[in-house]
């Protein structure tokens, strides 16, 4: 495998944004660990609060050369973990890491590993290497890899890593050497000022002084909270009366402001999202094999200029990804038949242009949701209907056939009445059902519920 073979977007940084929040007060933070020469930048929290965004600030800002590489699933194989890792140190400097991406190169995992620090070595230049996404990394093999890399790199390479969980890495033991410098959730949610600066300047909401400190209080500072409530007010106006009537903590708003973005955007666009929500990485033309449209360049440049949670992955505006949070959100409305579906489409689509790998993985997922079905989970693949119900859902009939009312429904699932109502609604529709006796008893009929 050479460079060539390699997905080129993993080691590009996110796209600037000139209507960006400044985080200073946290960047300054990670440039004084640099000065005190730590060996670790550990920045660790859920989805939605802006690690990368700030990782990319603040790489941007500094003198030394920066390796920039994006995690995913298929890096739990140890060698092409370090092949990617190789690659992107390569086009940071590209005398470090040329044995690896020689396409005879062998050895096992350490060796080729020991080949990579001996050039960072007799380079003695000052990087940095930032792995992003490092929660997708299972296989302890590769943080065995890293574990050692931390332990033998050489003084003028500096290791940053963006998790939403903190890795299995001795961590205890850097910390009590002062070797690690760590930014988590609460010093990453928005401060008064930062929510303002966001939601007046970045979304040009103009909201009161009042109306900013009741939201940054209610979702406690945590940006995409804070960014869906804006693109619900966005389209509501009214903004006194709904932050007047907003409630939640940043635990149970999600479902209720997706529905209030989602449900008011035109049925051509809700269908693009979910159909490509699968995706980890999004191009116009592979966009266009899983939807049958022929427009995907226009319509992900819309939901950029909307600022729908898409991130651009390269400065020509040829790839992108979904925030994570948002994808998972919008694949909680596929059937498990749609998601096969959706997957061996991105497979035919990867192996036709070259990506055996990424074919691989999509063949990987849609034969795993298969399993599933064929283990005995409901799956609504195997659904007798003419059109199944989603997973959420068979979640919801569930509920009513066990006897809870749409409030403990609400509840259970964390998501509003109006939202339940909605669910329940759908659920009569496709049954061809006109009360929760007349489902029920069908459902049970089916299948689908005990």
């Amino acid at each position: 495998m050479t460079i060539d073979t390699l997905l080129s977007t993993k080691f590009h940084l996110p796209a600037a944004r000139l209507d960006l929040v400044p985080r200073s007060r946290l960047a300054d933070r990670l440039t004084e660990g640099l000065r005190l020469g730590r060996r670790l930048t550990l920045v660790s929290a859920p989805p939605g609060f802006g690690k990368t965004t700030l990782l990319r600030e603040w790489v941007g800002s500094l003198p030394r050369r920066v390796a920039w590489l994006s995690l995913d699933e298929a890096d739990n194989d140890p060698v092409l973990f370090l092949r990617y890792v190789a690659a992107a140190l390569n086009q940071a400097d590209e005398r470090i890491g040329r044995t690896l991406l020689e396409a005879g190169a062998s050895g096992s995992p350490q060796e080729l590993l020991i080949a990579l620090i001996n050039d960072l070595v007799a380079v003695g230049a000052e990087l940095l290497l930032v792995l992003d996404d490092y929660h997708v990394i299972r296989e302890f093999a590769v943080h065995e890899l890293v574990g050692y890399l931390l332990a033998n790199q050489p003084p003028s390479f500096h290791l940053v890593i963006g998790t939403r969980e903190d890795p299995p890495l001795p961590l205890a033991r850097m910390r009590a050497r002062d070797q690690v410098t760590e930014i988590r959730e609460h010093a990453l949610r928005f401060s008064l000022e930062e929510a303002g600066a966001f939601l007046n300047c970045t979304m040009s909401l103009g909201l009161s002084a009042e109306s900013v400190a009741a939201l940054t209080s209610r979702t406690e500072g945590w940006i995409t909270g804070l960014q869906l409530v804006g693109l619900a007010l966005r389209q509501q106006g009214a903004a006194d009366a709904f932050v007047a009537a907003f409630a939640g903590d940043d635990r149970y708003i999600v479902d209720y402001l997706m529905a209030e973005v989602l449900e008011r955007a035109p049925e051509a666009l809700r269908s693009f999202l979910r159909q490509t929500s699968i995706l980890d990485r999004l191009s116009a033309p592979l966009c266009d094999a899983l939807t049958g449209r022929d427009d995907s360049q226009a319509m992900l440049e819309h939901l950029e200029a909307a600022n729908l949670f898409l991130v651009p992955l390269d400065n020509r505006r040829e790839w992108y990804r979904y925030h994570v949070l948002f994808a998972e959100m919008l694949r909680l409305s596929l059937s498990g038949e749609e998601r096969v579906e959706l997957h061996k489409r991105a497979a035919a689509w990867f192996e036709a242009h070259g990506w055996p790998d990424l074919a691989r993985q999509h063949l990987g997922q849609a034969a795993e949701l298969l399993g599933a079905a064929g283990a005995g989970r409901r799956q609504p693949a195997a659904q007798p209907l003419v059109e199944p119900l989603s997973e959420r859902e068979l979640e919801v009939l569930r509920l009513i056939a066990e006897g809870y009312s749409n409030a403990e429904i609400a509840r259970k699932l964390y998501i509003t009445t109006g939202t339940v109502k909605r669910h329940i609604n759908n659920i009569y529709g496709k049954l061809d059902a006109d009360s929760r006796t007349r489902a029920i008893a069908k459902a049970r009929a089916l299948g689908l519920v005990e």
